[in-house]
């Protein structure tokens, strides 16, 4: 028993002592911020990237996902764009069929009554917009902002406004 833990012990101490409060005080930084509907939510990022696009690597791709602390609430923003991302406003492009950028809002993602809002063209309503503006990218943090005048669930024929949005995330 002495061996065992003579083994198991100086590795838990070294993993302990290389957990730094300063890394876990950075990690708790990281939030989304939005107003669903007027109402206030916060949300966490867990993964947050800008890399070439595999297909074409012309293009460049931004992906965020941010997700409530239960996961009954999933939020993704993907940008792509010609070149290098940088700080910069991205929106939709109001009836060109062209979306530059993608939101989508799940509700209980994977469970029976998952509600999938996006941006698309409601019937009776004026085309669907989103926009993301992006203020700093650094090595390991991207932040930004974003806002749209509402994100449509096509098969529920429902509709929802994400706006006042705000992000820090860790970049991946």
């Amino acid at each position: 028993m002495r061996y065992l833990l003579a083994l198991v012990l100086p590795p838990f101490l070294f993993l302990l002592h290389s957990c730094n409060k300063k890394d876990t005080f950075q990690a708790n930084n990281y939030q989304m911020t939005l107003r669903k509907d007027g109402v206030k939510d916060t949300l966490t990022p867990y993964y947050c990237a800008i890399q070439p696009n595999t297909i074409t690597p012309s293009k460049t791709d931004f992906f965020l996902s941010a997700r409530s602390k239960d996961n009954s609430v999933n939020f993704y923003i993907a940008i792509q764009v010609n070149g290098s991302f940088v700080p910069g406003t991205y929106e939709t492009i109001n009836g060109s069929g062209t979306y530059p950028v993608i939101a989508d809002y799940f509700l209980d993602q994977g469970q029976p009554s998952e509600r999938d809002y996006t941006i698309d063209n409601a019937p009776n309503n004026p085309y669907g917009y989103f926009t993301v503006t992006i203020t700093s990218i650094e090595d390991n943090v991207v932040k930004g902002t974003f806002s749209g005048n509402y994100l449509y669930d096509r098969s529920y024929n429902e509709s929802i406004i994400v706006t006042d949005g705000s992000f820090t995330a860790k970049r991946h």
